[in-house]
Order: C-alpha cells, then sequence, then structure tokens
C-alpha cells in the first residue's frame, strides 16, 4: 500500500475523479511509493511574470522515479481539435489540453527538483507524465501527439501497478536507476513547502524552550529555601533542574568566596558544566568527576594511583581509589582541599565515595557546605545507591522542567514515577517509536530521521541541537554521517555545531539535546534496562524517536 501525503483519507477527497484515483493509487501501488495529492506551484513566464501551476497527482517511487498524473473525470472526447467534455447532453470545450497540461506540469517540478538535487547534470532516474480518465474508456484512433500507454482509463485502473509500469517504461533511458534515500530526501525537499512533512521543528522548539526556561528558573526556590541549610540531599526526577541547581549553588558559594568543589560522575557531564561558567571563579570553583579528583589529588599529594591495582579490576574505582584518595589528602594541606562540596548524580557514587569524601573538606568537623543531588531511577553502576547519613531526610523535586510533557510522561511511567509538571509546561510531540529487523535498518532509519531534523527546509535544527543515541555495543557499525550530515563522537565537536552527535546511553548520561533518536537493541530483561532507557529517553527535550531493533 502506497503512502498518500498529506496524510488522509483518500474517500474524503471531494472531487470524486481524483477520489477514485487516489484510492487506486494508495490501495494497489506497492509502499515504496509517496503519492503526493494536489500539488501547487509558482513559477515565472519568460516575461518574469508569475504563474499557478498545479498537478493533481505526483508518485515518487524509489525503484523508478517520478511520474506526474492529471486526473480528468467525467465523459470526454476529443474531436481532433480540442477536448470536449459532455454533461448532461451538453458539449462543452476543456481550457486546457489535459495532455499538455500534465507535461507541464512534469517540467515544472522537475525544475524544482533539479536546483535541490545532489550533483549537476540531469536527473539519474526515469521520470513522466499521464493523464487518468477514471469514468471514461478510450476508443477510436488516436492523435500522433497522444500514446496510448500514457492513457490510465477505466479499464487500466483496474490494474494500476501495470499501468504505471508500462508508463515508466516509457520514459525510462539507458543509464537510469532508482533513487538513493538521499536523492529521495531531496525530492522530498522540493515538495516540501506544500506538504509540510514536518512542522517547522526549530520554531516549535524555540517556543517550547522559552517556556522551560521559566519553569527551570522556579525551580531554583529550593535553593532560596535550603539557603541557610548547610547540608542537604536533594532527590529529583529526570528533567528536573537537578544539574543546573546544582551548578547555581556551586557558582553562589564561590561568588562568596569560599573554595567550592562541583562533583560529578560522567566525564562529558564534566566538560558541559566547565563550558558554562565564566573563568572569573578562577581556583574558588573546581568542577571534576570522581575518577579526575582522584588522580589530580593523589598525583599532587605523590600517590602513584596507577600502581596500586589494574584499573580495568571492578574493585578498582570501589575501593582501591578511595583509599587511595584518602591517603592523598592526608598528605595535602589545605590549600588542596575545600570548604563546600556540591554533588551532581550521586546515585552513581560507591560507598566508599562518600567516606573518601569527607577527607577532601578542609575541616570536615565543620563543613560550610555539602549538597547531593541525585535521583536512584538513574542509578547504573551501583546496586543499591546510599548517601551519607549527616545529609537528613532527602528535599523532593517531583516535577520535571526540562522535558516536554509528553516525554516526561512516557519517562515517568518507565520506573513507576508519578509524573507532575507545572501549569504552563509545554505538551510537545509524544515519543515516536520505530520497530526495525536489524541494526542496518535501524541506524537507515536514524539517518532518514536525523535528515528530516537537520535540513534547512524541514526541521530546521542546528546540528548541535540533534544527538543519536545508540548501546556502546554496536560503536563498531558507527557511521560517519547520515549524507550529508556528519556525525562525530567529539562533544566539542558537537557543542561548535559542527556535527550530529553519535554517543553511547552511558557517555550522555547527565546531559541533554532538543532532539534525540536513539537505538534500542533488544535485551534480556534486567534491572538495569528500564534504567537505562529512561536515563537515555529523558535526555530528549523536545522530540524523541525510539528506533527498536527486534532481533
Amino acid at each position: 500500500m502506497a503512502t498518500l501525503f498529506p496524510a488522509l483519507d483518500p474517500s474524503t477527497i471531494e472531487n470524486p475523479g481524483e477520489r477514485f484515483v487516489a484510492e487506486a493509487l494508495v490501495e494497489q501501488l506497492p509502499s515504496r511509493v509517496e503519492v503526493f495529492h494536489s500539488f501547487n506551484w509558482l513559477s515565472r513566464n519568460r516575461h518574469g511574470t508569475l504563474m499557478e501551476g498545479e498537478c493533481d497527482f505526483v508518485l515518487l517511487d524509489s525503484e523508478r522515479g517520478l511520474l506526474f498524473v492529471e486526473v480528468k473525470g467525467g465523459s470526454l472526447v476529443f474531436d481532433g481539435r480540442e477536448w470536449v467534455r459532455e454533461v448532461r447532453g451538453e458539449r462543452r470545450a476543456l481550457n486546457k489540453d489535459p495532455f499538455s497540461q500534465a507535461q507541464r506540469a512534469m517540467h515544472d517540478i522537475v525544475d524544482l527538483v533539479k536546483r535541490r538535487f545532489p550533483g549537476p547534470g540531469d536527473l539519474p532516474f526515469a521520470y513522466g507524465f499521464a493523464v487518468a480518465f477514471p469514468d471514461s474508456r478510450v476508443s477510436g484512433i488516436l492523435p500522433p501527439s497522444i500514446q496510448r500507454e500514457l492513457i490510465l482509463d477505466a479499464a487500466r485502473l483496474k490494474d494500476l501497478q501495470e499501468a504505471i509500469r508500462r508508463v515508466f517504461g516509457s520514459f525510462t533511458r539507458s543509464g537510469h536507476r532508482g533513487l538513493t534515500e538521499l536523492e529521495m530526501e531531496s525530492v522530498r525537499e522540493a515538495l516540501y513547502p506544500k506538504y509540510q512533512l514536518l512542522p517547522v521543528v526549530w520554531r516549535t522548539v524555540e517556543d517550547q524552550e522559552e517556556r522551560l526556561r521559566r519553569l527551570t528558573a522556579d525551580q531554583q526556590r529550593i535553593l532560596d529555601i535550603l539557603a541557610n541549610q548547610p547540608k542537604a540531599a536533594i532527590r529529583g526526577v529526570a528533567g528536573s533542574g537537578k544539574t543546573i541547581l546544582a551548578l547555581a549553588k556551586a557558582q553562589a558559594l564561590a561568588s562568596a568566596g569560599v573554595r567550592t568543589l562541583l562533583l560529578c560522575y560522567n566525564r562529558p557531564l564534566k566538560d558541559w558544566l566547565q563550558g558554562a561558567i565564566p573563568e572569573s571563579f578562577g581556583e574558588c570553583l573546581t568542577i571534576d568527576t570522581y575518577h579526575g579528583l582522584t588522580y589530580e589529588l593523589c598525583k599532587s599529594a605523590g600517590v602513584r594511583l596507577q600502581e596500586l591495582g589494574n584499573a580495568n579490576d571492578q574493585t578498582y574505582w570501589t575501593d582501591t581509589a578511595p583509599e587511595a584518595l584518602m591517603q592523598a589528602c592526608e598528605r595535602l594541606g589545605p590549600e588542596d582541599k575545600f570548604d563546600a562540596v556540591v554533588v551532581d548524580e550521586g546515585q552513581d557514587f560507591h560507598d566508599l565515595w562518600w567516606t573518601s569524601l569527607d577527607s577532601v573538606f578542609r575541616d570536615p568537623g565543620n563543613k560550610v557546605c555539602y549538597y547531593v543531588f541525585y535521583d536512584p531511577k538513574q542509578n547504573l553502576y551501583v546496586e543499591q545507591p546510599s548517601l551519607p547519613g549527616e545529609l537528613g531526610e532527602p528535599y523532593e523535586l517531583r516535577e520535571n522542567c526540562r522535558n516536554t510533557v509528553r516525554i516526561a510522561e512516557h519517562c515517568a511511567a518507565l520506573v513507576g514515577y508519578e509524573n507532575r509538571y507545572r501549569d504552563g509546561a509545554p505538551m510537545g510531540d509524544a515519543p515516536e517509536i520505530v520497530r526495525v529487523r536489524s541494526q542496518a535498518e535501524a541506524f537507515k532509519e536514524a539517518g532518514r530521521r536525523v535528515r528530516l531534523l537537520c535540513m534547512s527546509n524541514q526541521g530546521g535544527l542546528r546540528m548541535s541541537q540533534v544527538a543519536v543515541l545508540a548501546p556502546g555495543v554496536t560503536e563498531r557499525h558507527w557511521p560517519a554521517h547520515f549524507d550529508p550530515i556528519p556525525l562525530t563522537e567529539s562533544f566539542e565537536q558537537w557543542r561548535r555545531n559542527e556535527c550530529v552527535l553519535i554517543a553511547s546511553w552511558s557517555r550522555f548520561k547527565g546531559l541533554e539535546a532538543d532532539a534525540i533518536v536513539i537505538i534500542e537493541v533488544s535485551a534480556k530483561d534486567d534491572r538495569h534496562v528500564d534504567a537505562n532507557r529512561y536515563v537515555a529517553r529523558s535526555r530528549a527535550k523536545h522530540l524523541l524517536t525510539i528506533i527498536e531493533v527486534k532481533q
């Protein structure tokens, strides 16, 4: 079954002839064919005057090319000079020759396609035209200007697939071939202004982003509430603003001259946090991961961390590294330590890490500030996460202010959270789930989605707004580009808007993007499956596509 654009029920088309042809096209042609109904355009004549054009149907067939079909309903006769329609016994001449009309439509639209088509020269696929007469049957001798195979009368509409094959055969020349996916996208892009296969995504995202920004500002009120409390655990759902609040608290402390450590688990998140602050904080604010902090302090203290064990051993970072950090801090002076520590991603910290963090305070018995932000549903590395007991009962951030409502609802349902959002939160589009049969098909579909999001005449998003997340085990199969959109594993290149990012779920943890395409490969059920999905899917702020590989 072919796909009709715009997406409507063919039976609702008002013109009876076009309705009949639309139903036949959709029902009889294969799924690779895209049928565009009532395509309109403007072109200029040789005097520069704008002229209107219309084609009843444009067929885009990935194996054959483009076909332009004009429809003429009712009873028609060609009397040797002009086309005449019989209506209630009365004969009326048509304003235009339908074959000339279809031929002109073909040339005008092909010119539109050529302007957007990759590569110079003629189009590498066939294109032609035909006229459909759903209420008539051809009889008599045809004039030399009309070829029989270009007529789709009532008889031929019964076997439309064969009739279309013959039309294409009449226009196919040596060297013609099927269209690549990039070429298909280029043709769609030429047709896009009429049919709007996607909304203007960047405008939608811009509007939603402004509303989310206001909600995030509202979340910072909790810092005002906790202003006079030196120790706190803040538990929040994905998208509740934990990272932004952690950064805001750390900056407020550093601005007051308090030597502050902002600590997280994920290296790319650390890089983002460092890029989000001005250099004016100097030595008052240090941002690092637990692994990075341990390495740097051990290096400063002369503790040979690399000689204490094998970094690939599971217990190296859970047991050996924390002991090394405490040993290093015993050797270091107060100038290398901190008055305040703010931790983000606290659910990924091991028990001994909390013990070792006591040693990085200048005065462990009189901490100026000790805040931990966490979400137990995002624990990917710790079986049963725990927090320092001195922090007391956690404060709750229950309202999502990063994701649109529909994405937040989807993510909350994965882990059994109640989804809460504030008045004014944008609803957005529901996450789209696409099921494919192979990993190769998944990356092909991901490429199509990314092009729709980023190409200027379609979604219009910047490359730095879009990310593709895929399981780390598939990394050797990651493409270098979704032609013509380049891909990168470098977060720096992505942030500079040079490429779309492709990364594993774990590397992207703690970060976010306006639009995310996720590839998921089916796996055995375990405690990490829903946690991984929750972490990955909640990174999408406005648009989320999930491509599931069912192997």
